[in-house]
């Protein structure tokens, strides 16, 4: 007689998801960005320049500056995937509300140095 027959079906003790540790994996995309150069040369100077522009003339649109942050955590997420040679579905492992939080993350990081005039525009 097999222990298996005996005690019923085996039990998967150990649950896999597809996620990682959302807030670790988080955390670590959001120093990831921060610490690449591309992107912010790319990405992050022009809307630097947009926010000051629009401080200067009050037009500021929170939930607009937030999201023109998304193709900036796109690209950051797909270069973060690569390099750390993630396996699964990028759209699954980074969906929408994480990247969300993200932009809304750099959003809040950048805002008061920006303003303050820390960056050279």
């Amino acid at each position: 007689m097999l222990l298996k027959e005996f005690f019923g079906r085996s039990l998967n003790l150990k649950k896999e998801s597809d996620k990682p540790d959302s807030k670790g994996t988080q955390d670590d995309l959001f120093w990831y960005i921060l610490d690449h150069d591309r992107l912010h040369k790319d990405y992050f100077m022009p809307l630097a320049k947009k926010m000051k522009k629009n401080q200067l003339e009050n037009t500021i649109d929170n939930n607009e500056i937030v999201n023109e942050f998304m193709p900036m955590v796109n690209k950051g997420c797909m270069e973060y995937y690569k390099k750390k040679k993630m396996e699964g579905r990028p759209e699954k492992l980074f969906d929408k509300e994480m990247r969300e939080e993200l932009c809304q993350r750099l959003y809040d990081h950048y805002y008061e140095d920006v303003i303050k005039g820390s960056y050279k525009l």
